[in-house]
């Protein structure tokens, strides 16, 4: 016989306790195993999709049940403790129903007319407010919509909960007839299963019918944007496993005083795991490796692996000295991973392994003329044109070998063309701003959202130029560039005439670039060019995801060769029609008399991946080549068409279009570029080798991510996760980034001192990510 927990004296209300407790600790025990199972699945894919070897077998899913050891037992208790408020008898879910089943029929009938109602409101109620949510986003900022939308969907809720009050009766009247020829009308069970069989079947045809905007023929189609990478619902499944084995598990206790073997193996059990916990700890942070393989592709274990950080820092530095934190000193918040070190102080405050040696002074030997305007330059006005996620490797002029830019090639044949550009990050937030800004993103005042807000404290381009007597004008689709935003700072007019209803959501069907032409056309025709000196910014997003076919666009299908994907067709059919858009706009400077008074400059935000480390047809989590390498051409009156060979970024593109406009430069330390114009006009002097440095701040949905591309053109280029976590790749023998070099510490070495070095003449602010409840 198992002896039962049992005191001497106990009284009714503290057997209640006890079986509270024990309902507590079996409820640990179910989070637990659910945790077990969310490991293995996640460990599996971890391994699956990043080609990730542990070192130690089962090593993956080992860990990642440690990590999420801590969250487990917190999920365990708070569904415990609802439990208990909800259910203090502990009936299990089968007695429930038999009590459902059990009411008087008059009863029965109303329930399941309830949880008929129930089902339909809600699904109306989720499609509503979806709708309502996206057209509020796509015409507001950000603060402004979460307070109305909130008082839309529970306006939405109590409408509908009163239309479904008034047709209560109707309804159980119509039930109660059905019953007559078939029972199960009555059946509140049935009723509720039929009621989640048509949500979830919605849902399902909302899901194929529906593109990742949301769009489509019925309004179902808005349960497109689910199938949206950065709304991965996989980790609000991992907790539903947990939450749902938690709930579970303590229904063995029942109504029955515990026995005390069972309840001491659950004790030994959660223990045990919180044992795991400990190890693995230790493990990820000798390990760093694993833990950025978790951080990856582990979409729950990520989460959880930011809050064991986070609870395990002490001095509140963002770094943890466990699970891959990397944190050398967790009671000094100056010295952390993310921390710059001060050259020649003897202290290692990035905890890189030594002190930064202090800069060396360059001799006069090693000197190099400085960028200079070399010639006398009439005044120009300037065009820009910008891409959204046109990548380097797909444009005809930088090698491509289909014909995707024939009008952007035609240009490019009188331009000068930088053959390895740069992108400062690898989405719009963190990029684009930045660019026109000419300073890092880390260094800008921004808010902590994932669509940056820039503050009025940043200097743009336009506002230089329009201080300096340009006329500025600018044209978008995508709800991005309204005012609270920042982008349009400094433009006498920006036109948004293009953006379609909906705002073009980050990933859409619609198609803007000949309504962009357009507005950009008639800016023009307003401004008075030829009798005042302009600038023109002009943004095309069509590239960017989702993609459409287009017709007369070429077949750029290659179904015999590896990664010509149907969606990379696509791809270039998008790149092509923008192409189109543009040598439209083209044609028409090329006409008018102020266009040998014109630069026209043309580049990317970012690139995106096509397949590349598992990263298919999206950008803004990684910063391997195929997103930040993006094309960048100059024409300008008086330059020889040529290209420029070596290595450059974007931060160059303000000071750079300063000079070519005659505009004086800000300040010395005002902007993080230099100047090009050797490279424009010089270029027989030879091309400067300079660094590039790649800066991607924390983010809602994407994590901090730095790089440095040192060394001769290609260069070696180190990238920096967080932490302690690096990654280490010679260019010129593996442009595919596929041999990580970082294991070898004399390689490392160098290029860590290269990326503090460039990082401690950076002014970074600090910024919080606005964290979503689940990543």
């Amino acid at each position: 016989m198992i002896p039962r927990i049992h005191w001497p004296g106990q009284s009714g209300s503290l057997a209640s306790v006890v079986r509270g407790v024990a309902r507590i600790v079996f409820g640990w025990v179910g989070s637990l195993f659910g945790a077990l199972v969310v490991a293995v699945v996640e460990g599996r894919d971890v391994v699956r999709v990043a080609g990730f070897v542990p070192s130690r077998e089962w090593g993956v899913a080992l860990a990642e049940f440690g990590v999420l050891g801590p969250l487990a037992v917190a999920v365990g208790l708070a569904v415990s403790c609802v439990s208990l408020f909800l259910h203090p008898a502990a009936v299990a879910p089968f007695e429930s129903i038999a009590a459902l089943r059990a009411q008087p029929v008059f009863q029965r009938s109303r329930t399941s007319a309830l949880a008929a109602l129930g089902g339909v409101v809600g699904t109306v109620w989720v499609v509503a407010v979806a709708h309502a949510a996206r057209d509020a986003l796509g015409n507001g900022a950000a603060e402004a919509v979460g307070v109305s939308l909130a008082t839309t969907s529970v306006g939405m809720l109590v409408g509908l909960s009163a239309v479904a009050l008034a047709l209560l009766p109707i309804v159980r009247r119509a039930l109660s007839a059905a019953a007559s020829l078939w029972p199960g009308a009555i059946d509140p069970v049935t009723s509720a299963v039929w009621g989640l069989v048509l949500g979830l079947a919605a849902l399902g045809w909302g899901l194929h019918v529906g593109d990742t905007g949301g769009e489509g023929r019925n309004p179902l189609a808005i349960f497109g944007v689910l199938k949206r990478h950065e709304l991965d619902l996989r980790p609000v499944a991992g907790v539903v496993v947990i939450s749902g084995c938690a709930w579970l598990a303590p229904l063995s206790v029942d109504q029955r005083a515990p026995r005390l073997v069972p309840f001491l193996a659950a004790l030994g059990i959660v223990s045990a795991s919180l044992g795991v916990t400990a190890y693995e700890a230790q493990a990820l942070e000798r390990d760093p490796a694993l833990a950025r393989a978790l951080e990856s592709h582990a979409p729950l274990g990520r989460v959880a692996l930011a809050l064991d950080r986070r609870a395990t820092d002490r001095d509140r530095d963002g770094a943890s000295p466990w699970f891959g934190g990397g944190d050398c000193n967790d009671h000094d918040p100056r010295i952390s991973p993310f921390a710059v070190d001060i050259p020649g102080n003897g202290i290692d405050e990035d905890c890189s392994g030594s002190d930064l040696a202090p800069p060396k002074t360059p001799s006069r030997a090693d000197s190099r003329p400085a960028d200079r305007v070399v010639a006398a330059r009439r005044y120009l006005n300037l065009i820009l044109i910008t891409i959204d996620a046109l990548r380097a490797s797909e444009v005809g002029f930088l090698g491509y070998d289909k014909p995707t830019t024939p009008n952007l090639d035609a240009l490019a044949s009188g331009s000068v063309v930088f053959d390895r550009a740069y992108a400062l990050a690898s989405y719009t937030g963190k990029a684009l701003a930045p660019m026109l800004i000419g300073k890092y993103p880390s260094e800008t005042l921004r808010d902590g959202s994932h669509f940056n807000t820039y503050f009025a404290g940043n200097t743009f381009l336009a506002g230089r130029l329009r201080d300096a007597g340009f006329y500025t004008m600018g044209a978008a689709s995508h709800w991005y560039f309204h005012g609270a935003y920042g982008l349009a700072r400094g433009f006498d007019v920006f036109d948004l005439s293009a953006m379609p209803p909906t705002g073009q959501g980050d990933s859409d069907t619609s198609v803007t670039s000949p309504q962009i032409t357009d507005a950009a056309l008639k800016l023009l025709a307003a401004s008075k060019a030829g009798t005042r000196r302009f600038f023109l910014w002009v943004h095309y997003y069509d590239p960017h995801a989702q993609y459409v076919p287009h017709d007369g666009s070429p077949d750029f299908s290659e179904p015999d060769k590896k990664g010509g994907s149907p969606m990379r067709a696509l791809y270039d059919g998008e790149v092509w029609f923008t192409d189109a858009s543009i040598g439209r706009l083209l044609r028409y400077v090329a006409k008018e008399p102020w266009a040998e008074d014109t630069v026209i400059v043309v580049t990317s935000d970012h690139g995106e991946a096509m397949n590349e480390h598992g990263l298919a047809f999206q950008h803004g989590f990684e910063i391997w080549e195929p997103l930040v390498r993006i094309p960048w051409l100059v024409r300008a009156p008086g330059l020889t068409p040529h290209h420029v060979p070596v290595k450059r970024s974007v931060i160059d593109l303000v000071p750079t279009v300063l000079d070519l406009m005659q505009v004086s430069q800000p300040p010395q330390g005002e902007l993080s570029g230099q100047t090009l114009m050797n490279d424009l006009e010089r270029p027989d002097l030879g091309y400067e080798e300079r660094d590039v440095y790649i800066d991607m701040p924390d983010g809602p949905y994407t994590h901090m991510r730095r790089a440095i591309i040192h060394g001769t053109t290609p260069g070696m280029k180190l990238i920096h996760f967080g932490a302690n976590q690096y990654q280490l790749y010679d260019l010129a023998r593996d442009p595919a980034e596929s041999e990580d070099l970082a294991s070898d510490a004399t390689v490392l070495g160098p290029m860590l001192e290269a990326l503090q070095t460039k990082r401690a003449t950076l002014k970074e602010i600090s910024v919080a990510a606005d964290v979503p409840e689940i990543q």
